[in-house]
């Protein structure tokens, strides 16, 4: 895919200097525009999953009535998530396995995310300026 360059000479001028700026842009491949769309999708799952379990940890916490729509709804949606760090510590009213829970899917999301990036990003910069300045 041919990329888009964009080349520009700015001068300017003013007390006594003058300044040209040679500005070379070129527009981002579309796998850049990917990776970069894709990377974002995926931080947005995995945020909506640490603030499903972060509300879900705060009615535990409350004691929420469980009988009720929304609790009832956020802990249904939450169970799977929740139920493989169940009993790695147990305390009594206190509900850890959702704050083992968020602590690991944000790592995990962030080792794919990286990953993602590294293996399918370019390396093309995106924008080269060259500067010269002359005393008048």
């Amino acid at each position: 895919m041919a990329q888009q360059k964009r080349e520009r000479v700015e001068v300017i001028r003013g007390d006594g200097i003058e300044r040209r700026q040679r500005i070379v842009e070129t527009a981002p491949t579309g796998r850049r525009v990917f990776v970069s769309r894709f990377s974002q999708f995926l931080w947005l799952v995995v945020s909506v999953i640490v603030i499903l379990l972060a509300i879900r940890f705060a009615f535990v916490m409350i004691n929420a009535n469980a009988a009720t729509g929304f609790v009832n709804f956020i802990y249904g949606a939450t169970d799977g998530l929740v139920s493989p760090f169940k009993n790695i510590v147990t305390t009594p009213g206190f509900d850890m396995a959702s704050i083992i829970a968020i602590f690991v899917y944000m790592i995990v999301g962030w080792l794919i995310i990286t990953l993602f990036r590294l293996i399918f990003s370019d390396t093309n910069r995106t924008r080269q300026v060259t500067q010269v300045d002359v005393e008048r």
